[in-house]
């Protein structure tokens, strides 16, 4: 049993890494954006991985863009042939727009903020020149 949760902590370990890397993140980042202590991130990609905590999983799985199910996979706790019917999730490709969806999906936020966020973007949108429309503000 020790040896097959090393395995899953390394395979863990290896796919955490490589999505921070790809995001162009440091461990801080992620600490700070997931809400997870550094510690356990650190811990996590040294391949100390015993039990995580899955809301702890999924805060960190949203700021990489990493799926949930591929995160369980690599624990161990889902087997590959019981999730390869299912379709692979979309990707969401830049890193700012993930940051603000991680962001608004933050369960601790209150909802009167999350809509005063939504303003903020809608004006800022609002403002900015369109592909065909000029300004479209002014329009």
């Amino acid at each position: 049993m020790a040896a097959e949760q090393n395995d899953s902590g390394n395979r863990f370990s290896r796919l955490l890494r490589e999505y921070r890397v790809r995001v162009g993140l440091r461990q801080e980042d992620v600490a700070d954006r997931s809400g997870v202590s550094l510690e356990t991130i650190s811990r996590w990609e040294r391949g100390q991985v015993t039990n995580p905590k899955p809301e702890q999983v999924q805060a960190v799985c949203r700021v990489l863009g990493l799926s949930t199910v591929t995160a369980g996979v690599a624990l161990g706790y889902l087997a590959p042939a019981d999730v390869e019917h299912l379709p692979p999730p979309p990707r969401r490709q830049d890193p700012t727009v993930e940051e603000a969806v991680s962001i608004l999906e933050d369960p601790d936020m209150p909802d009167a903020t999350k809509q005063a966020a939504l303003s903020y973007l809608r004006y800022l949108h609002s403002t900015q020149p369109g592909p065909t429309t000029g300004n479209r503000a002014a329009s």
